[in-house]
């Protein structure tokens, strides 16, 4: 008995392997209309699970279409006010080579300084003292760039010249919120000397060459007035000073000399070009506090301040210009 249902139990499990062979084996591949009909049942089943808004995104963004995003900008602050009424020139500024002097230049954070040596000089190399503090780049024969990476800090520059000379430069690196203008061109121009530039203050004073003065070789002699008191001298280039030793400030640019300079008798004002178009100003000087007119006369394009005080006011209508020698 046992023995059959042992058999009986193979027969039945054989006859069922047999059955699933054969169905698989009948089913053969898909057709492609069976693939088709597949792809589709996945597909609206995917679509039925994602949102047609992605299905629409997805499909613009296909063909490259992004939608346009809407951005604010918060405003920074960082706009220095000394520029709202800056003249033209502001920014710039130019100073004859004085030799042993020391240059100092203006800078403010956020803004490239240029420094120009006079011409034909060719820098061969550059120390800045602090490099992070101030960037500085040679860009030709005689010019190079300072950035300021700080504000509220100074250091020094030294550049050196192929023929030997050293040009030294104080820095100074100031915020966004000074007063000041800052030197966005610093240029540093030769002395010109000319043969015509050539004075005759004194009666009988032998003439000699004044620097950026062009005046005829003599200069005819005026009646004396009796009571009429005017200084007279003998002009001597080497006693000249002053080379950026002075500070100017006024109402407006339009009695600002391009140079000053003095001797142990006289202050020399030179106007350049714009003196023939200039109103002559009137000149004072502070005794005891108070504005007291001093004598003055023309030379050329100089204008000429009988006086060595420390602060010249020139006035001419309602412009004034005020000149300080901030030098020993």
């Amino acid at each position: 008995m046992k023995s059959y249902f042992s058999l009986l139990v193979a027969t039945t499990l054989l006859v069922s392997n047999t059955a699933a062979a054969q169905t698989g084996l009948n089913r053969g591949p898909q057709t492609p209309t069976q693939r088709i009909n597949q792809g589709q049942q996945v597909a609206s089943s995917v679509s039925a699970s994602v949102p047609q808004d992605a299905l629409q995104q997805a499909a613009a963004q296909r063909r490259g279409q992004f939608g346009s995003m809407s951005r604010t900008t918060v405003p920074l602050g960082q706009i220095q006010k000394a520029w709202d009424k800056a003249g033209n020139k502001s920014g710039v500024h130019t100073q004859v080579e004085c030799g042993t002097c020391v240059y100092r230049v203006r800078l403010r954070e956020f803004m490239l300084t240029v420094i120009q040596l006079p011409e034909g000089v060719k820098i061969e190399n550059a120390d800045v003292a602090d490099v992070s503090l101030f960037d500085t780049q040679v860009r030709n024969d005689n010019t190079l760039v300072i950035k300021p990476l700080a504000a509220g800090v100074d250091s020094s520059l030294q550049v050196y010249a192929e023929d030997g000379q050293v040009y030294s430069f104080y820095l100074r690196a100031e915020t966004v919120n000074s007063k000041h203008i800052p030197d966005l061109r610093f240029k540093i121009e030769k002395p010109h000397y000319t043969r015509s530039a050539l004075i005759g203050v004194a009666a009988g004073g032998a003439p000699s060459p004044l620097m950026n003065m062009t005046y005829p070789a003599q200069v005819p002699a005026t009646e004396p007035v009796p009571g009429d008191y005017v200084k007279k001298a003998n002009i001597d280039p080497s006693k000249l000073r002053g080379w950026g030793d002075y500070k100017l400030w006024g109402s407006d640019d339009s009695l600002k000399p391009e140079m000053v300079l003095r001797d142990d008798h006289f202050t020399y004002i030179f106007y350049g070009d714009k003196f023939n178009s200039l109103e002559l100003p009137t000149a004072y000087v502070v005794v005891d506090g108070i504005d007291e007119l001093v004598n003055t006369r023309r030379s050329g394009s100089t204008y000429i301040v009988e006086s060595t005080n420390k602060l010249v006011t020139l006035k001419s209508g309602q412009s004034f210009m005020c000149i300080e020698y901030k030098g020993s």
